[in-house]
């Protein structure tokens, strides 16, 4: 079912009448606020809106200024109002009488595509792993930059930087947008080469962020983690039901300060990018990451009906 008949039908359901406003977040971002589309409404005694952030929002320094911005739009009928969300635990950051449901649309549409062409891809990830690690980093943001610098001291991994520091036969100049399949399956040859994935999510300093498909891309290669994004970020992979390797991977960074997050991921986790692990004891765990990751859709849509039933009381 597509996200939009699933938001709908859910609380039509619920005997309320629903007026939608897909994709609200609108271009061009300020890197402060996104513009928001608002639908119009006539309200009546069963009326809702549901606004869908199809992107992250902005959240700093405990503020949502996306959410304050619907808030005020709306007003007294803010009580009426569903947004559906991307970052995770945004309610930690707002308090006010917007409904908040987290429904990760992006990480939806991923999952279900990458897993209708699981026997297409998931071979090839059944292979001798020549590499210890990897670490693929797009756009140069501060805190990948940081990463990359002190990866340059290991051996035995892949390491890139968009245009800067180029993949072998993938040069980031050619990379297909947002098209994430394509990129998966472009990509496959080095993620079914490399044991430990140093993935340096889209937000760093952003607090609370998204889970993007650059953690799922880790759990569907059958990876162990070393997830380097927002405070927090590993806890909340941990709460969406994900085996973080808390055995094997030192996590004790996830908590820490924006300054020192990122190096002290490498630095307690030293040996893991200079020893081989054990694929074999571990099989059954990266397994078991992978198809959790393959069945979050269908328990986020039974999640949303929930969360829906509880949103309206």
């Amino acid at each position: 079912m597509h996200y939009n008949s699933l938001f709908i039908n859910t609380f039509q359901n619920l005997n309320f009448s629903v007026v939608y406003q897909p994709s609200c977040l609108q271009q061009p971002y300020n890197q402060q606020c996104w513009p928001i589309q608002y639908p119009k409404v006539a309200w009546s005694n069963n009326t809702i809106v549901i606004m869908h952030c199809q992107d992250f929002v902005s959240t700093q320094n405990q503020r949502c200024l996306e959410l304050v911005a619907i808030e005020q739009h709306f007003g007294v009928w803010s009580d009426r109002v569903i947004v559906i969300h991307w970052n995770y635990n945004l309610q930690s950051v707002y308090t006010g009488p917007l409904r908040l449901i987290y429904f990760p649309t992006h990480s939806y549409e991923l999952l279900i595509n990458l897993g209708n062409t699981f026997s297409d891809w998931s071979k090839q990830l059944h292979t001798p792993r020549q590499y210890i690690w990897q670490s693929l980093n797009g756009l140069p943001r501060p805190h990948r930059r940081s990463v990359v610098k002190k990866l340059k001291q290991y051996s035995m991994g892949i390491l890139s930087l968009g245009t800067e520091i180029p993949l072998d036969n993938y040069d980031y100049s050619t990379y297909f947008g947002c098209d994430n399949e394509t990129n998966w399956q472009r990509l496959l040859p080095v993620y079914g080469n490399c044991d430990v994935n140093i993935v340096t999510e889209t937000q760093y300093t952003e607090c609370p962020g998204i889970i993007s498909e650059k953690t799922l891309m880790c759990f569907l290669a059958l990876q162990i983690p070393i997830v380097i994004g927002y405070k927090g970020i590993v806890d909340h992979c941990r709460q969406l039901g994900f085996d973080m390797f808390d055995d094997l991977v030192d996590n004790s960074y996830d908590q820490l300060d924006n300054y020192i997050r990122w190096k002290q991921a490498l630095e307690s986790n030293h040996r893991l990018l200079t020893n081989k692990i054990n694929r074999l004891k571990l099989s059954d765990r990266l397994l078991a990451n992978q198809q959790h990751a393959l069945n979050w859709p269908s328990r986020m849509r039974s999640n949303f009906e929930q969360q829906a039933v509880a949103a309206m009381r």
